[in-house]
Protein backbone atom coordinates (compact mmCIF):
# COMPACT_ATOMS: atom_id res chain seq x y z
CA UNK A 1 0.00 0.00 0.00
CA UNK A 2 2.07 2.73 -1.21
CA UNK A 3 0.01 5.89 -2.45
CA UNK A 4 0.81 9.25 -1.36
CA UNK A 5 -3.30 10.13 -1.62
CA UNK A 6 -6.10 7.96 -1.69
CA UNK A 7 -7.97 7.59 -5.31
CA UNK A 8 -10.80 5.67 -3.88
CA UNK A 9 -12.03 6.33 -0.24
CA UNK A 10 -14.79 4.99 2.18
CA UNK A 11 -17.18 7.73 0.64
CA UNK A 12 -17.28 6.74 -3.14
CA UNK A 13 -16.23 3.01 -2.73
CA UNK A 14 -20.21 2.18 -2.62
CA UNK A 15 -20.53 3.63 -6.28
CA UNK A 16 -17.87 1.19 -7.74
CA UNK A 17 -20.11 -2.31 -6.44
CA UNK A 18 -21.15 -4.00 -9.76
CA UNK A 19 -19.59 -2.40 -12.39
CA UNK A 20 -16.73 -3.33 -14.11
CA UNK A 21 -13.65 -0.87 -14.13
CA UNK A 22 -10.28 -0.52 -15.29
CA UNK A 23 -7.56 0.38 -12.53
CA UNK A 24 -4.05 0.97 -12.26
CA UNK A 25 -2.39 -0.29 -9.71
CA UNK A 26 0.96 0.80 -8.13
CA UNK A 27 2.97 -0.34 -5.15
CA UNK A 28 6.27 0.96 -3.57
CA UNK A 29 8.46 -1.77 -4.59
CA UNK A 30 7.56 -1.74 -8.49
CA UNK A 31 8.40 0.67 -10.51
CA UNK A 32 5.66 -0.37 -12.94
CA UNK A 33 2.41 0.32 -12.70
CA UNK A 34 -0.58 -2.88 -13.06
CA UNK A 35 -3.38 -2.16 -15.23
CA UNK A 36 -6.61 -4.79 -14.86
CA UNK A 37 -10.20 -5.38 -15.39
CA UNK A 38 -12.04 -6.31 -12.93
CA UNK A 39 -15.76 -6.67 -11.26
CA UNK A 40 -16.22 -5.14 -8.10
CA UNK A 41 -18.26 -7.61 -5.75
CA UNK A 42 -18.20 -6.08 -2.56
CA UNK A 43 -16.10 -3.24 -0.44
CA UNK A 44 -14.92 -3.58 2.94
CA UNK A 45 -14.80 -0.40 4.73
CA UNK A 46 -11.56 0.72 6.85
CA UNK A 47 -13.13 0.43 10.42
CA UNK A 48 -10.63 2.54 13.02
CA UNK A 49 -9.32 0.50 15.88
CA UNK A 50 -10.29 -3.01 13.94
CA UNK A 51 -9.51 -2.96 10.22
CA UNK A 52 -8.18 0.11 8.90
CA UNK A 53 -7.16 -0.75 5.18
CA UNK A 54 -10.21 -0.13 3.18
CA UNK A 55 -10.48 -2.35 -0.16
CA UNK A 56 -12.12 -3.83 -2.95
CA UNK A 57 -13.49 -7.06 -3.18
CA UNK A 58 -12.97 -8.22 -6.85
CA UNK A 59 -13.63 -10.93 -9.73
CA UNK A 60 -11.00 -10.57 -12.51
CA UNK A 61 -11.99 -11.20 -15.59
CA UNK A 62 -11.73 -14.38 -17.66
CA UNK A 63 -10.84 -16.12 -14.28
CA UNK A 64 -13.74 -18.40 -12.08
CA UNK A 65 -12.16 -18.28 -9.13
CA UNK A 66 -14.55 -19.75 -5.87
CA UNK A 67 -13.38 -16.75 -3.70
CA UNK A 68 -12.80 -12.59 -4.86
CA UNK A 69 -8.98 -11.18 -4.99
CA UNK A 70 -8.77 -8.11 -2.84
CA UNK A 71 -7.93 -4.49 -4.56
CA UNK A 72 -6.86 -2.26 -1.61
CA UNK A 73 -7.84 1.67 -1.83
CA UNK A 74 -4.20 2.66 -1.23
CA UNK A 75 -2.64 0.77 -4.38
CA UNK A 76 -5.34 2.50 -7.07
CA UNK A 77 -3.87 5.06 -8.97
CA UNK A 78 -6.48 5.25 -11.71
CA UNK A 79 -10.07 3.73 -11.94
CA UNK A 80 -12.39 4.10 -14.86
CA UNK A 81 -16.07 2.34 -14.80
CA UNK A 82 -16.09 0.53 -18.62
CA UNK A 83 -19.10 1.16 -20.28
CA UNK A 84 -18.87 -2.12 -22.60
CA UNK A 85 -16.31 -4.15 -23.87
CA UNK A 86 -16.43 -4.88 -28.02
CA UNK A 87 -15.33 -8.10 -29.51
CA UNK A 88 -11.53 -7.62 -29.29
CA UNK A 89 -11.59 -7.38 -25.29
CA UNK A 90 -10.36 -4.01 -25.79
CA UNK A 91 -12.99 -2.11 -23.94
CA UNK A 92 -14.08 1.36 -23.64
CA UNK A 93 -13.92 3.72 -20.97
CA UNK A 94 -16.07 6.44 -19.65
CA UNK A 95 -13.45 9.11 -19.16
CA UNK A 96 -9.87 9.66 -20.72
CA UNK A 97 -7.46 7.39 -18.91
CA UNK A 98 -4.63 9.53 -16.61
CA UNK A 99 -1.29 8.21 -18.44
CA UNK A 100 1.51 10.61 -16.30
CA UNK A 101 4.09 9.51 -17.88
CA UNK A 102 3.98 9.55 -21.36
CA UNK A 103 6.46 9.64 -24.11
CA UNK A 104 6.14 10.38 -27.83
CA UNK A 105 3.31 11.84 -29.74
CA UNK A 106 -0.17 12.43 -28.25
CA UNK A 107 -1.73 12.77 -31.45
CA UNK A 108 -4.89 11.40 -32.09
CA UNK A 109 -5.89 8.75 -34.36
CA UNK A 110 -8.70 8.42 -36.89
CA UNK A 111 -11.64 7.54 -34.85
CA UNK A 112 -12.45 3.31 -36.31
CA UNK A 113 -14.86 2.51 -38.86
CA UNK A 114 -16.19 -0.90 -39.31
CA UNK A 115 -15.65 -1.37 -43.36
CA UNK A 116 -13.35 -4.14 -44.98
CA UNK A 117 -12.16 -1.45 -46.85
CA UNK A 118 -10.68 0.73 -44.38
CA UNK A 119 -7.75 -0.46 -41.91
CA UNK A 120 -8.36 -0.38 -38.21
CA UNK A 121 -6.74 3.12 -37.44
CA UNK A 122 -9.58 4.75 -40.20
CA UNK A 123 -7.22 5.75 -43.01
CA UNK A 124 -8.41 5.02 -46.43
CA UNK A 125 -5.12 5.01 -48.13
CA UNK A 126 -6.60 7.67 -50.24
CA UNK A 127 -4.68 10.99 -50.94
CA UNK A 128 -7.59 14.25 -49.68
CA UNK A 129 -7.19 17.08 -51.03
Amino acid sequence: MSSDFTVVDASVAMDYVGKTVLVEQVWAGDPEPLWSVIQIVGVVLPYQGTYPHGHFLVAPQGRNDKYPDEVFFSDIRTIRVMRHRDRQGSGNVLDRIAHPNLNGSRAALPARRNSLFVTSNGSTGAAHP
